[in-house]
């Protein structure tokens, strides 16, 4: 092992990176980079260090050790080794390798490639999950973790991993565990040496972002990248949290001297126009009865004394159900609904647009697989519901639906 020539190498990629992707330099120069034989390939620990076995490194060409280079920093500035926690780790690298590698192929960068074309991408994940690439690059690497975790039959989805990883080659499983010992390439930023998993992220989150200004003032940011990027930089609350904000948020309060005011006679009182909650809920096959439990139930608690109407739909819209306290949610909704046909969503939102007042707010729970979600009759009424309610969301399980106006959120099993 000649340590010279490896240093020599990483220079040569960190100039190219600067001329052709200067996303890429910023990471590079923070990230501890160790030379170690205890892997087969190349990787990244949960402390943040590529790692990389020498003797594989030498069976590379240059442009396939550029792209292992920008595939491992990428994990790390995207914080796949600190995010995959929760996860099962095999399917989480997967995942986060499906996003990666399809990101650096859509970049179309001359000068980078892997001479091995045994890779995972998007398409591999589009055999597990059955979905689409454009679904698949709406959503984050955890809700397509999720939702493999969730709607995979476990021996199938056991099959198909095990089937991935034997193309693989050993590159691939690369979010390590533990340390490793070796000849240090490269030191690395002393502020990345954090003990803690969540100051690792935080500050692998401030490299990304230091990253992304940098790209974007050397006008040279593809939009594969701002994307995974933006999954990493964008703050995004848990679909609780947006439910309950928005149901507070939804209902109008006014003032009127018919009312007293309870602090002072000569003030108008505070009278408050409680609307109703629409909850349309696809009851296809998918949405499994302890969750449109806890969905409701939050829905009616957040709401306290407006009413909660639901109107389950397939291809059909069914009757409405109604609810006037939390306690009855499962005993008169979820015990009442039926379904189990396709999926067409047009039918129950026109019903519900006839049905509902100015101010209402819209809730769909759905599994996401619905037939004409895409057709511009379906966007319309989208967009008239929108126009005539207070608050509009959209939750899905399985597959991100794009409603106009909607807030769309992934809704976790």
């Amino acid at each position: 092992m000649n340590i010279d020539n490896l240093k020599s190498e990483l220079l040569d990629i960190r100039i190219f990176c600067g001329r052709h992707f200067p996303f890429i330099i910023i990471p590079l120069s923070y990230a501890k980079i160790i030379i170690s034989h205890q892997i087969p390939t190349a990787g990244v620990n949960q402390k943040g260090h590529i790692i990389i076995n020498p003797i594989w490194w030498n069976t590379l060409n240059i442009e396939s050790k550029r792209f292992v280079i920008i595939h491992e920093c990428l994990h790390n500035v995207l914080c796949h080794p600190f995010r995959a926690h929760q996860f099962n780790p095999q399917l989480y690298n997967i995942c986060s390798d499906g996003k990666v590698n399809h990101a650096i192929a859509e970049a179309n960068i001359q000068g980078i490639s892997y001479q091995n074309n045994d890779l995972i991408t998007l398409n591999s994940l589009v055999i597990i999950t059955k979905l689409t690439i454009a679904d698949l690059q709406k959503m984050s690497t955890e809700e397509i973790t999720k939702t493999i975790e969730n709607n995979q039959d476990i021996n199938s989805q056991k099959s198909s991993l095990s089937d991935l990883h034997q193309t693989l080659d050993g590159f691939g499983d690369d979010l390590l565990r533990g340390d490793f010992e070796g000849e240090i390439l490269q030191e690395g930023e002393p502020i990345l040496d954090s003990s803690s998993r969540e100051g690792l992220e935080a500050a692998w989150r401030g490299v990304c972002e230091k990253a992304k200004t940098f790209a974007k003032q050397a006008g040279t940011l593809p939009a594969s990248f701002e994307r995974l990027v933006d999954e990493v930089l964008e703050v995004k609350p848990p679909w609780q949290t947006v439910f309950r904000f928005g149901l507070q948020g939804s209902f109008v309060c006014d003032s009127s001297f018919a009312y007293p005011n309870r602090r002072n006679t000569d003030l108008p009182g505070q009278v408050g126009y409680l609307g109703t909650v629409w909850c349309l809920v696809d009851t296809s096959g998918s949405i499994k009865q302890d969750l449109l439990k806890a969905f409701l139930g939050i829905a009616k608690h957040e709401t306290r004394q407006a009413s909660l109407k639901v109107v389950v739909w397939d291809t059909n819209a069914y009757e409405v159900l109604r609810a006037e306290r939390p306690c009855e949610v499962a005993r008169k909704i979820v015990s009442k609904m039926k379904g189990g046909g396709g999926t067409i969503c047009l039918p129950v939102l026109q019903k519900v647009y006839k049905l509902m007042s100015p101010n209402d707010a819209v809730i769909v729970l759905t599994d996401g697989d619905i037939y004409d979600a895409e057709k511009k009759e379906t966007k319309d009424q989208f967009h008239k519901i929108a126009n005539k309610a207070s608050f509009c969301l959209i939750g899905y399980t399985h597959r991100p639906v794009h409603a106009p106006s909607f807030k769309s959120v992934f809704i976790k099993l």
